[in-house]
């Protein structure tokens, strides 16, 4: 009996490399969500920040131009927290798709990999059949040899 070998190996390392893609792909949706997110928590954080500076300032004399400049400074934060915050659902939405294109190739993989190690496991029943046929066909020549 020859060695083993799966026919549909260069499938399963096809398989492989495309999941090592898929990875490389979430890991990069990833990070963008991750950077998005953190685009909207320094938004925020700039808009408490002013809010706060304007509530400290209106307790000691502020001229109302100054008020009229913090109010217009918020309203532009506002507005870009509100597109930043689609930015973000839109990564996330991304990062979910590669995700599950990720899962999939992943089952596809183990689903390969699984019918290799069938595969396997019927060659060694095989072989260990052959050798027993082997080693019985040994001892019925010693035997009819006495």
């Amino acid at each position: 009996m020859g060695r083993f070998q799966f026919r549909m190996d260069n499938i399963l390392s096809l398989r492989e490399k495309l999941e090592d893609k898929k990875k490389q792909e979430f890991g990069a949706a990833t990070r963008k969500l991750q950077i998005e997110n953190e685009k909207k928590q320094s938004l925020i954080n700039e808009s408490i920040y002013c809010s706060e500076d304007l509530r400290n300032r209106i307790k000691h004399q502020i001229i109302p131009e100054e008020i009229i400049s913090y109010n217009q400074y918020l309203q532009l934060l506002k507005r870009k927290t509100v597109e930043q915050e689609k930015r973000v659902k839109k990564a996330a939405l991304y990062a979910d798709k590669k995700r599950e294109e990720l899962l999939e190739a992943v089952k596809q993989r183990k689903m390969l990999e699984a019918l290799k190690e069938k595969r396997w496991n019927e060659y060694l029943e095989e072989s260990n059949r052959e050798e027993q046929k082997i080693i019985d066909e040994i001892v019925s020549f010693k035997s009819q040899s006495r």
